[in-house]
């Protein structure tokens, strides 16, 4: 759990470009954020706000097993995209990613989140249980 304003602002920091970086790397075209209206920061707001979360919420989980703590990590990462996603489109009207419709996950939720996504958030809170 973040310990003060400034520790918040560097773990938001981090997740955020850290997940950049792990997108650009993955991905086969850059990738940037719609929320900063077409300017090129290395930064994904998703990844800042779930990093921040998944840390906020590994003392509550430390005690668990490893595969309980990993599902509740990729729960938690995955209502946060879902509701980030549902922001992006109806609030925002862009479409600032979309996993397509070929797995169903990703078929129920209108390409907001994925299986695969979910994994990843369940791995990323295992992660980010060593940042607190």
């Amino acid at each position: 759990m973040a310990k003060n304003v400034g520790d918040s602002i560097v773990k938001i920091l981090l997740f955020g470009v850290g997940g950049w970086v792990a997108e650009n790397a993955l991905c086969q075209q850059d990738r940037y954020s719609p929320l900063f209206r077409g300017a090129k920061f290395p930064f994904l707001p998703i990844y800042a706000v779930n990093g921040l979360a998944l840390t906020s919420a590994a003392p509550y989980l430390s005690k668990w097993p490893a595969l309980a703590r990993g599902l509740s990590y990729a729960i938690l990462g995955t209502s946060i995209e879902w509701a980030g996603c549902q922001l992006d489109r109806k609030m925002m009207n862009q479409r600032g990613w979309d996993y397509g419709r070929n797995e169903p996950l990703s078929r129920l939720s209108d390409g907001c989140v994925s299986f695969p996504r979910s994994a990843l958030w369940g791995g990323m809170g295992l992660i980010a249980e060593k940042m607190t």
